[in-house]
This record gives structure tokens, C-alpha cells and sequence, in this order.
């Protein structure tokens, strides 16, 4: 809109009939007619405008829009419905994984994109260190430089994993000044485009020096985490059924609005992040999630628990009569828990939708910010559309990727399920997709790029509950025997590999075909994720075939060299 705002007129529409945002586009005296019930829906009917109209489009690599001088205008109207109130976006991992080193120049594009996906519920975690600093020394804590990660792992400290830095000393207070003054431009970008941004909250997790401060006070070690070693894990965690809990909960919201002057009224924190309670009762795990939901509502009545629905496919310890304890007592409207994995290991059916909860269908697919090109499209274009017709608490679609940068389509087609009010047919999506993604070309490239496309679908994009992520690059891990495993963030291949070398042998015709496509970042980007693919799948294959060897105690002749 900042490039072309002469060429559109805007109208305002009100909502559905049942609530949800709406946009239309048409034409209107010789320009492009965009309307919508909220910004982030305009935004969204933007989006796809520019997609089936002008056959371009964006992502979060922050490519450039291709747009002739003039828009062309809709031969037919375009009209949107949104089919559940919101679009989520985030995991609490992304921040460190992914942008915890961006300017405000790079957010300022990131935010515009997330509106022209129609994201109106991000998760807004950047810049919160300086809050903490706050309200910590109002309970008498000066200093936590063994308390903050580093500023890369920022969010594992978050969720009290680790503790401290261990690089070149504690987080410099210039980097929590900085951040702090980003946050309220994100803030004040969100709130403009009528975002909802989920804000932090206190899970309990607390610096060392504050427990001789208040020796009455329940406190616990956690476990190591991860491999981690003292002191550098084992944070201590402020039980939430002793009081201490609520009044660091309630300090910590009240500080945050007092220095930053703005709430959503969502807020989003886990106190079991990979970490089991250290009691079992319903009266406990009862007692704890009231405590945590009372230490938002002391500040904000109107407080809304955001909860990472992670705890409940990690750990064993949360039975369904656990999971009943801990969310039954609290209210419906107050909370909403996202089934962070839910392409794959669904928990909404099996709890009765969280115990009668409202809740989010998530797509995660990424583990560790890794960069394999794998992903279960028929799964994503089915599983929301499916879950709302059996749902009666369901309010979103949203994306929990630990890291972005890496299987774009998968995430585009995600986002775009929270419109759908049907299933989605998969190669016309991947072929809509395809033209859409690069600067228009003569038919027989397009030929190849649709092709390439849909090879690519119907081999690393088909693979059905795609458990533990996207592949693992092998050369990217230290070397040791059994490198090649099919579980967690997995090496095995569970595709053809000779179909990931056909997919880059027709990239390769399209640019042979058309040698300007050399200047499309979306196309060179693509061009190289592809070749990188085929070159980590060839070492797979050569790694095992050297296995292969050894085991068998015998290398065919025709590897044979001889030696002068």
C-alpha cells in the first residue's frame, strides 16, 4: 500500500453476521476497490488481490512485490470470509531462532506482511528484559546479569531452562535499553494495524538472589534441562500456590503497562515449559493454573491466559485426568490454549477440545529452526476445515514454527486455512502458488516452474504426519555412526530422492529458458533452497552406501582406485 496507495479506494465493511472479518475487492471509478471489517482483513483481501490479479506475492524473506506502473482491476469481484475470529502467529522459540537480532527496519516489513496474511494475534515477546529489571527490584533483586540469557537464547531464559550467559558476560544493558525501544514501535505497529498481541506473562521462574529475600517463600530447583549444567539451568521456580506468585505476576503486568502504556488484554506464559510439577493432585494442579490466570486478572479483568498446549504432547506426566485439573477450573472466556502441534499430534479431540475450552489449531512443522524441505500439505488443507465442523470452541488457525525462513508454502497454505470454509484441493493450491511466486514469464517457463512445483508436492510436501519437523541436514550435525535416524528433527529421507533432483533439473530449464529470471530473488532463492536440498539428500545417500560398505566388509570393484 506504501507504493501504490493513488491506485486504491477503501471502504469500511461491517463483520459477518457470526462476527468474523470480511473483505471485498472490486474496482471502482478505474481503481482497485479494497474494503474490509478490520485492517488486518483489508490487508488480507490485499494480499489476495495482488496473488490472483497481479500473480505476485511476498513472504517473510522480505522479497519484493512485483508490480507493473498500473494495476490491473478485478475482471470479477474477490470475496473474503474469515471462518474463526482469529489468526495466531509465533512460538515463543521464534524470537531467538529467528529475529532476535532485527532493526526496526526489518520488523516494519515482518509486521507488514503479518497483516497481509491476515495475522491479527502475534505474539509480542521482544523487549521484556527491561520489565523484569523493573519489577524484580521493587522485591528488593538489583541485578540479574546470572538471571538473563544471552541475547540469542533469550527465549529459553524466558522459559526457565537456562539461566545467565555464558559469552562474553552478562546481556549488555544497551541491548535491553534497545530492545525495550523496539518493542513499543512493534507495539505501536500492531495496535495500528488493530492487531491483538499476545503479551508476557509471569510463569514463575525467578533469579537466584530473590530467594534468601523471602526464605518462607515455596520455592523448587527445576531439573537440568537439556544437558544443560549448573549454573547455567536448574532455575528456581516460585511455586504458584504460594502468594509470593500472584504479587510478582500482578507487579509484572501492572510495570509493563505503566512503562509501555498498552494492553491487548492477551497474555501468554507456560510455568511447564518441558518441565513437570513436582505435585500430582488435582487440588494442586488446580490450585497452580488459578494462581497463574489470578496474578493476570489482579491487573486486567479482562485478562486472557494464552497457553502453549506444548506440556500436554511432551510429557507423559499430563494424563487426561491431569490435563482435566489443571485447565477445568478456569473460566471458559479466560483462556485459550493453543494445540501447538496439532498437523501431527492433535490433542484437542482427545481432551474433550482442552476441557471445554476455547482453542487454536496450530501448525507447527519446524523444530530447531532446521532447514529441510519436508511437509504434510494434504494434512494442513484438511485438518482445520475438519476440526471446525466437528468443534464447538475452536477460535483460530495459527503458526508455531520454532524458526521461519525455510518451506514457505507450507506455511502460506496454513495461514490461508483460517478463510477456507472447505477443504483445499493441494495441487491447485501448489500450482496458484507456483505462478504467483515469480515475475511472469512465457508459457513454457511456467511450464517448468509449475512442474518443478508440482514434483516437489507429490515428494518432500507429501509426507504424512510428518513427525518430529522438517529434515535435519547431516552435515550439520558432529560426526558419529548412526547418523541417520527417523525421529526427532530426523536425517532419514522419506522421500525420493531422484524426485528432489528432477524438481532442480526443471528450475534449471525455467532459467534456461528464461534468462531474466536471474534478477527474481523469489526464484534465485528458491533455485538454491533446492539445490541445497539435493546436495544434503546426496550425502545421505553417500553416507550410507559407505555404511553399507564397512558393514558388509566389501567395496564393489568398480569403486575400486588404483594407486601408482
Amino acid at each position: 500500500m506504501r507504493l501504490t496507495p493513488s491506485q486504491f479506494e477503501f471502504g469500511v465493511l461491517a463483520a459477518s453476521s457470526t462476527g468474523l472479518d470480511v473483505a471485498h475487492v472490486s474496482s471502482k471509478d478505474g481503481k482497485v476497490f479494497l474494503e474490509g471489517s478490520s485492517a488486518t482483513a483489508m490487508a488480507y483481501g490485499l494480499q489476495a488481490y495482488l496473488r490472483q490479479v497481479v500473480h505476485t506475492s511476498t513472504d517473510w524473506e522480505d522479497h519484493a512485490l512485483h508490480l507493473p506502473p498500473s494495476l490491473p482491476l478485478p475482471p470479477a469481484p474477490i470475496l473474503l470470509q474469515k471462518q474463526s475470529p482469529y489468526t495466531y502467529y509465533q512460538n515463543v522459540c521464534t524470537a531467538s531462532y529467528s529475529h532476535w537480532a532485527w532493526s526496526w527496519e526489518r520488523w516494519e516489513k515482518h509486521l507488514d506482511w503479518m497483516a497481509l496474511q491476515g495475522i491479527n494475534m502475534p505474539l509480542a515477546f521482544t523487549g521484556q528484559e527491561k520489565v523484569w529489571q523493573a519489577t524484580f527490584a521493587k522485591f528488593n533483586v538489583t541485578s540479574l546479569d546470572d538471571f538473563f540469557a544471552g541475547a540469542a537464547f533469550l527465549a529459553w531464559g524466558r522459559m526457565g531452562n537456562i539461566q545467565g550467559s555464558w559469552v562474553r558476560g552478562p546481556l549488555p544493558q544497551s541491548f535491553i535499553d534497545a530492545q525495550f525501544a523496539l518493542q513499543g514501535k512493534i507495539l505501536a505497529r500492531m495496535q495500528s494495524f488493530g492487531m491483538m498481541p499476545a503479551l508476557p506473562a509471569f510463569a514463575g521462574h525467578i533469579p537466584t538472589s530473590l530467594v534468601p529475600l523471602y526464605p518462607h517463600a515455596k520455592v523448587v530447583q527445576s531439573d537440568a534441562w537439556a544437558g544443560f549444567r549448573a549454573p547455567y539451568t536448574q532455575v528456581h521456580l516460585l511455586d504458584p500456590t504460594d502468594p509470593l506468585f500472584v504479587r510478582i505476576g500482578a507487579a509484572f503486568l501492572q510495570t509493563y503497562q505503566d512503562l509501555y502504556g498498552f494492553t491487548a488484554h492477551v497474555y501468554q506464559t507456560d510455568t511447564y515449559n518441558e518441565m513437570d510439577p513436582r505435585e500430582a493432585s488435582p487440588a494442586y494442579l488446580g490450585a497452580a493454573s488459578s494462581a497463574v490466570l489470578r496474578s493476570m486478572q489482579m491487573v486486567d479483568k479482562d485478562a486472557v491466559w494464552l497457553m502453549q498446549g506444548w506440556l500436554f504432547s511432551f510429557s507423559r506426566f499430563w494424563t487426561l485426568s491431569r490435563m482435566e485439573s489443571y485447565l477445568s477450573r478456569l473460566p471458559y472466556e479466560s483462556l485459550i490454549v493453543l494445540d501447538l502441534y496439532a498437523e501431527v499430534s492433535p490433542q484437542w479431540e482427545k481432551s474433550q477440545e482442552f476441557f471445554h475450552h476455547q482453542w487454536i489449531y496450530c501448525v507447527l512443522h519446524n523444530f530447531g529452526g532446521s532447514l529441510g524441505m519436508r511437509g504434510d500439505l494434504d494434512t494442513i488443507a484438511t485438518g482445520p476445515v475438519v476440526a471446525r465442523e466437528k468443534s464447538h470452541s475452536l477460535v483460530g488457525v495459527g503458526l508455531t514454527m520454532e524458526g521461519i525462513f525455510q518451506n514457505y508454502i507450507v506455511y502460506d497454505l496454513a495461514l490461508s486455512m483460517a478463510w477456507a470454509n472447505s477443504q483445499v484441493n493441494v495441487t491447485e493450491y501448489v500450482q496458484s502458488f507456483a505462478v504467483g511466486r515469480y515475475i511472469s514469464q512465457s508459457s513454457t517457463t511456467h511450464h517448468y516452474l509449475e512442474r518443478a512445483w508440482n514434483v516437489l508436492e507429490t515428494s518432500v510436501y507429501a509426507v504424512r504426519h510428518a513427525y518430529g519437523g522438517v529434515t535435519k541436514d547431516i552435515v550439520c550435525l558432529r560426526p558419529r555412526w548412526h547418523l541417520i535416524q527417523a525421529n526427532f528433527m530426523p536425517t532419514e529421507l522419506s522421500h525420493d530422492f531422484e524426485r528432489v533432483l528432477e524438481a532442480w533439473k526443471l528450475l534449471l530449464q525455467a532459467a534456461a529458458s528464461s534468462p531474466s529470471l536471474q534478477y527474481d530473488d523469489r526464484f534465485t532463492h528458491d533455485l538454491v533452497d533446492v539445490t541445497r536440498k539435493a546436495m544434503s539428500d546426496g550425502l545421505v545417500q553417500i553416507y550410507q552406501h559407505i555404511q553399507n560398505m564397512f558393514e558388509q566388509r566389501q567395496v564393489p570393484l568398480s569403486e575400486v582406485t588404483a594407486v601408482p
